[in-house]
């Protein structure tokens, strides 16, 4: 879908090439916990009526159905929004496990507040599925962001201003199975990476940098500012670069302002459209693929029983497996079959964003901890 006042230009498939990157990384920095992706926090209602009573029926009646569809929009491709079914108010509240109400604000016919609504799993994992919806539930890791913009010339990562990074910067803490971290420019960043190096991808500086903010993976987003004098509109050229422990890839896009649009329009629509295509094919990457399951046996070493605890808690919490099942369990070991939809490799995605590693050794599967737990030796 195009944005007003926006063409696109460029081959989109190209971004698979960057999501491809996090599909394959099984990061060494420990992220945070996979969040409960069926729980949907922080819906503002505002409702007015002829009681203070029949005001909080309704706002909660229309915060329930908005945290419903924002649930909707989170799991699958933007793709298929238009597919997403029209439910009556009974048949959303059937499906809420539970919520909360904050911040109330009341007169005797107004009513405010904050719900934080978690919908039941099983039962919409089953309503996607009758209605043939394509939907993800893994999240992808952190990634940061590098804007450095380029107009007359003139190259900028930290130096103010720099409305590409502000545009970045609208971006962050937005409800995305891809989360986007801006650096927040202060001197350590700036002693860390310049613009030069961030685009000359040196190595040893975009690893220091992503180190600092917890991350393994870097996309330079270098966007460079031109002008069709003959249409007389404003052309943002961005090359995204993505650096990180899977390798790199680059893809180049162009964004065609319209006629009176402002540069700083320009700059926040394509960093919207490039944030929501690099999520679009994450979840398209990952979703659930019912029709194809898999069984696989595996060893889990174990350093004490709460790293058992951790494991079993967090393959039971995962989607893609169906049924774990616990063959044997000893002082330092744990052999489970691990039934799962999908190919192994999927299986190693989703285990990635959960601190899990999926990994022949020596021709048998092991899921170890990799954010603790006994590590394999270092190879002589």
């Amino acid at each position: 879908m195009l944005l007003r006042g926006l063409i696109k230009t460029g081959a989109m498939v190209g971004y698979m090439s960057l999501v491809a990157g996090w599909l394959a990384l099984l990061p060494e920095a420990a992220g945070a916990q996979a969040r409960d992706v069926f729980s949907v926090v922080g819906v503002a209602v505002d409702a007015t009526a002829e009681t203070a009573t029949a005001a909080r029926e309704e706002a909660l009646m229309t915060g329930q159905r908005d945290a419903f569809y924002r649930l909707l929009r989170r799991l699958t491709p933007q793709s298929s929004y238009h597919r997403h079914p029209l439910l009556d108010d009974d048949t959303v509240t059937a499906l809420i496990d539970s919520f909360e109400i904050a911040d109330e604000k009341r007169s005797s016919t107004r009513y405010l507040a904050s719900l934080s609504i978690r919908f039941k799993r099983d039962e919409v994992r089953a309503l996607l599925r009758r209605q043939e919806l394509p939907f993800s539930e893994t999240p992808s890791k952190p990634v940061l962001i590098l804007p450095v913009y380029e107009a007359a010339g003139a190259r900028n990562l930290w130096d103010d201003p720099n409305p590409w990074r502000v545009a970045w910067q609208g971006l962050e803490g937005r409800d995305s199975f891809v989360p986007l971290v801006v650096p927040y420019g202060d001197l350590t960043d700036v002693g860390t990476v310049g613009a030069p190096q961030a685009l000359a991808g040196n190595a040893k500086r975009l690893q220091a940098i992503a180190k600092r903010y917890g991350v393994a993976d870097v996309l330079v987003a270098h966007a460079v500012l031109r002008r069709d004098l003959a249409a007389g509109v404003p052309v943002l050229v961005v090359s995204l670069r993505r650096s990180g422990p899977s390798g790199e890839a680059t893809v180049v896009e162009s964004f065609r302002g319209g006629r009176g649009e402002g540069i700083h329009d320009l700059l926040g629509h394509a960093a919207g459209a490039i944030a929501r295509r690099l999520e679009e094919d994450w979840k398209l990457a990952t979703r659930l693929q019912f029709e194809s399951e898999g069984r696989l046996a595996a060893s889990v070493p174990l350093g004490s029983l709460s790293d058992w605890i951790v494991v079993r808690d967090r393959l039971g919490a995962m989607a893609e497996i169906r049924k774990l099942e616990l063959a044997e369990i000893s002082s330092d070991r744990a052999q489970v079959v691990l039934h799962y939809l999908g190919s192994p490799r999927r299986l190693a995605i989703a285990l990635a964003q959960r601190d899990l590693a999926l990994a022949d050794e020596n021709g048998f599967w092991v899921v170890r901890r990799r954010d603790g737990g006994p590590q394999p030796a270092a190879k002589k």
